[in-house]
């Protein structure tokens, strides 16, 4: 499992980067409105999930003592923009765990666009990798 402090390889980037236009313009939650309104969640949305786990954008910690630092992030968006790679790690496993627990929190920070401004940075920082 991850660790804190990995460094996501090209192949990590590769995995995740191709879900940024289904995510982006909400298609993930359009094509799965019903099952979403039923129970939080879809089966893409799950499919996403496990692609984080198995590509190291997940880390295997304690982590609801990120929740403060996810949440400040939530509540400014904006910071999503300089954030750095172990920071959005750090966010993404806090919503996978909650979203667990709760199901219905990876399609709302969908909805809100969030998951996007995230994808959006991880993109930044592949294409300097990229080149």
């Amino acid at each position: 499992m991850n660790q804190e402090n990995e460094i996501p390889t090209k192949e990590n980037y590769d995995a995740i980067i191709k879900y940024s236009e289904f995510i982006g313009n909400n298609l993930i939650l359009e094509e799965n409105k019903d099952e979403i309104e039923k129970t939080g969640t879809c089966d893409a949305i799950t499919e996403f999930t496990k692609v984080l786990y198995y590509n190291n954008w997940l880390i295997n910690t304690k982590w609801q003592g990120w929740t403060s630092e996810a949440e400040y992030y939530f509540g400014n968006p904006e910071m999503i923009a300089s954030a750095d790679i172990e920071t959005l790690r750090k966010i993404l496993t806090v919503h996978v765990r909650i979203d667990r627990l709760f199901p219905g929190d990876i399609a709302d920070i969908i909805k809100r666009g969030y998951l996007s401004a995230i994808l959006n940075r991880i993109n930044d920082f592949y294409t300097n990798i990229s080149e």
